[in-house]
């Protein structure tokens, strides 16, 4: 599946398009971003979007993300690593 809806620099993490492809098979309606976040997810169960910042095992914040959510604090953006992480991130939020 091609990428869509990400600027074409975006340097997307290797374990990303497994969470896609299991957060569409569930319904859900998920567009790729750049920053702050790596996926905008619509909640169908509560009609909100979410926004999930993807990283593979031992993947760190960048200098920018770390910068944002300083600056941020409101600003929830949970960090997943696998697809049952953002399931559970989407229906606790």
């Amino acid at each position: 599946m091609p990428k869509k809806n990400v600027r074409p620099d975006a340097r997307r993490d290797a374990n990303e398009p497994e969470i896609v492809d299991e957060l569409e098979r569930k319904g859900y309606l998920v567009h790729r971003i750049a920053g702050p976040g790596d996926l905008l997810v619509w909640n169908h169960h509560t009609d909100h979007w979410i926004v999930l910042e993807v990283k593979v095992i031992d993947g760190r914040l960048t200098p920018k993300q770390r910068t944002y959510r300083k600056d941020h604090p409101e600003v929830d953006i949970p960090i997943v690593i696998t697809a049952n992480q953002a399931l559970n991130a989407i229906l606790t939020r």
